[in-house]
């Protein structure tokens, strides 16, 4: 019996010591709702997927919400080490943090999720987006530091870019403060379809503003000290997104 309570505790405790040796990643997202992935009351996909990442890799992910800016500020100076989800730039990656990347690009085998961004209009409006040009008299609102800021002003219009929230930014586009809204699609079609002030009033253009991945970045100074584990979360964040585990979690998401 004591030999074989030993050879048990061999096996066994290699893997506690690898569990143990492994760096607590503490991580910021943002702090206002973003359905389904990043939800106030309840945990969001995302928030999900962090826990089965944990079960992959053997560490440990604290999740911290925090105003949107300041989580981009805090991976910047490596307060925290790392955030969730980021859309890709060129600027983020040299400034922020670091990206999983395939080359040149973002790996999007490696990707958190898949999502969009929108405009929004109330109805019987005069304003037109066939893909390439944007048609419109008048100011879009758009959520403080998100991507989609940098492509409405490359589109030649103005921003009002004062607000994060999503349902605050289409009580603006009702009263009228700008005349068309960019919003992250499931957001904003799940903000207008749950709320009367919106349902009816606010219609949706087709087609997308633009559709992107979003990742796990970490921090310049975590990537420099643990690039090993950086890389087999990563990995593990392409194996959870196609996991049956994951596939059901989503289909039952509502």
């Amino acid at each position: 019996m004591r030999t074989a309570v030993t050879v048990l505790a061999m096996l066994v405790m290699p893997g506690l010591l690898l569990a143990a040796d492994k760096p607590v990643v503490k991580a910021c997202t943002e702090n206002e709702d973003s359905f389904p992935w990043v939800l106030k009351d309840r945990p969001g996909l995302t928030i999900q997927m962090m826990g089965m990442v944990e079960k992959q890799v053997g560490g440990k992910i604290e999740v911290k919400p925090l105003p949107w800016k300041r989580c981009m500020e805090e991976v910047k100076n490596g307060t925290v080490d790392a955030a969730f989800k980021i859309s890709y730039s060129a600027a983020r990656a040299a400034e922020l943090g670091n990206y999983p990347m395939a080359g040149d690009k973002p790996d999007a085998s490696k990707r958190l999720l898949t999502d969009s961004y929108s405009l929004y209009r109330l109805k019987g409006t005069a304003v037109e987006w066939d893909g390439k040009t944007l048609k419109v008299e008048g100011s879009v609102g758009a959520q403080s530091g998100f991507s989609v800021v940098d492509q409405l002003k490359g589109l030649g219009v103005k921003v009002d870019d004062g607000t994060r929230s999503a349902d605050d930014n289409l009580k603006k586009l009702v009263a009228g403060r700008f005349v068309a809204l960019a919003l992250q699609t499931e957001e904003g079609d799940t903000s207008i379809e749950s709320n009367p002030e919106f349902k009816g009033k606010v219609e949706r253009i087709k087609p997308f503003l633009i559709e992107k991945p979003y990742f796990l970045i970490f921090s310049k100074q975590f990537t420099t000290k643990n690039a090993a584990y950086v890389q087999e979360v990563w990995d593990a964040i392409g194996k959870v997104r196609e996991s049956a585990e994951y596939a059901n979690a989503s289909k039952s998401f509502k």
